[in-house]
């Protein structure tokens, strides 16, 4: 009787951590593809350095693509931002050229 009470314990904690991980995933999947506003510099390598310093590739869209041609200035970017093997990528919707 003890060891079918364990065995469903143990069952139920491991059913328990499962779902959390499932949870967890679902939410950071969501989370990666809202669309967000960030204000940065654009540098000669094509990507975005934002105020904190984190680097973002430009992913290839048209408005992506005109945004590059300002190297040098500051801008404010409306996105969704990816992130793979380490490395962010924007893609973006909307811009608009800061004054510094």
């Amino acid at each position: 009787m003890k060891r079918t009470i364990c065995l469903v314990v143990c069952a139920l904690f491991v059913v328990i951590m499962m779902s959390g991980v499932a949870f967890s995933s679902e939410e950071s999947v969501a989370k990666q593809d809202q669309e967000m506003m960030m204000t940065g510099t654009i540098n000669n390598a094509n990507q975005i350095v934002d105020k904190d310093g984190q680097i973002f590739d430009v992913t290839d869209t048209k408005e992506g693509k005109e945004l590059l041609t300002h190297v040098g200035m500051n801008v404010q970017v409306k996105g969704t931002v990816l992130e793979s093997e380490g490395k962010k990528q924007i893609s973006v919707s909307a811009y608009e050229i800061m004054k510094k």
